[in-house]
This record gives C-alpha cells, structure tokens and sequence, in this order.
C-alpha cells in the first residue's frame, strides 16, 4: 500500500478508536438478568436484532422491549439496557485523538463510517472530549449507520458516504477492524487497513503525513 496518493482517512469507531471491553458489557447484561442478550454482543457484526437498531428500523426503546422480551425480564429500564450497552465502550486514547490531529494539520480530509446506535454515541461523544476538543472537531463528517439506514459491509452504505463526501476511493485509506467491511471497502477501490485488537496503527498514519 502507498501512502503518498491518500487525501482521505475513514475511520471505523469500536475497535479503531474507541477501545471496546467485550466482557465488561456482556457481564453487565447478565447482571441484569438478560444471559441472551449478552450472548448476542458482537463487535463486528451484530445479531439481527442489534442490527436493526443499528440500522435505524428499531428505536433505542423499540430494541429495548426486544431485549426485554428475549429474556423475560420486563423489569429492567431503558436506562439500564444504556448502561449494559455502554460498558462495552472503554475509551478513546488521548494519543488516538492527536494522531487524528496530526492528520487534519496535514491536509488530510477524516471521516467516521460507523455501525453504531443512537444510546452509544452519546457516550461515544463524550469520550472525544479528553483533549478538550469535541468529536466535530476531529472529523469532516461522522456516517452513522442508523442515520444512513444502511449496514457496514453493504454496498449500498459505502456508495452513500461515497456521494455524500465526494471523495475518491483510490486516494481514501479505510481503517476497520472487520474483515468483511474491509473487504467490501476493497472491493469498491478504497485502499485499507485492518488493525489486530489493540495495535497502534499510528505508523501508518505518519507514513500518510510524511508525504504531504
């Protein structure tokens, strides 16, 4: 892969730049009560339905009382599925952040092409305040499945952040850590990169600002 040519980085969230804790949130659901909740969370690639919450054919309320249903436990609140849901998010590193940074003061355009839900965005955005900046200021613009009502790895979702952005798949390197969606962002001529859990990719990212 050559890095001179790319004007454009888009970043995935969970597993990319927000460090995700798989355990801690199925162990919060089963503290709830809700084992089979817990043994639909993925962090790649949702149950069918997490998915439609995901893809924004379920409101945060609707796939809850799914959840609830699914395990019985109808005593559980809305606020308590959020907390259960929000203990699989572990943080943004600070040197993630400025390493975004790094990229903007060079010139390169960022974006985020996220599966995600209306509930973990909202601790997601918090979470981008760290070094006293907001999630805005990382990034031309944030994809959120939900909001796009398309799934990573559709077409149909990297066609429409392809539209809506204007760039060219040939000069955008595409970070994500599923193999599927890296796949199918291939296959549409993005150039891409998939991180094993935890690495710093940041090598890669100095390797795009070393040639502008």
């Amino acid at each position: 892969m050559t890095m001179k040519d790319i004007k454009n980085v888009i970043f995935d969230l969970g597993g990319v730049l927000v460090d995700l804790d798989i355990e801690r949130c199925t162990a919060a659901f089963r503290e709830l009560g809700m084992n089979r909740v817990a043994g639909l969370i993925n962090p790649c690639y949702p149950a069918e339905m997490i998915g439609r919450l995901e893809r924004g054919d379920l409101s945060f309320h609707e796939a809850c009382d799914a959840m609830r249903k699914l395990d019985g436990r109808y005593d559980v609140t809305d606020a308590q599925i959020a907390g259960a849901y929000g203990a699989f998010l572990a943080g943004v590193p600070v040197w993630k952040l400025r390493q975004v940074e790094r990229l903007r003061g060079a010139g390169i355009r960022t974006y985020v092409l996220s599966n995600n839900n209306p509930a973990s965005m909202e601790v997601i955005r918090g979470e981008f305040t760290a070094d006293g900046h907001t999630m805005d200021d990382y990034f031309d613009k944030v994809y959120l499945s939900y909001e796009l009502r398309e799934l990573k790895p559709s077409e149909a979702i990297f066609r429409k952040v392809i539209a809506d952005s204007g760039i060219v798949p040939a000069q955008t390197l595409f970070i994500d850590d599923g193999q599927k969606n890296v796949d199918a962002a291939q296959a549409l001529g993005f150039a891409v990169y998939k991180p094993a859990p935890g690495e710093d990719f940041g090598h890669l990212l100095e390797e795009i600002t070393a040639t502008k």
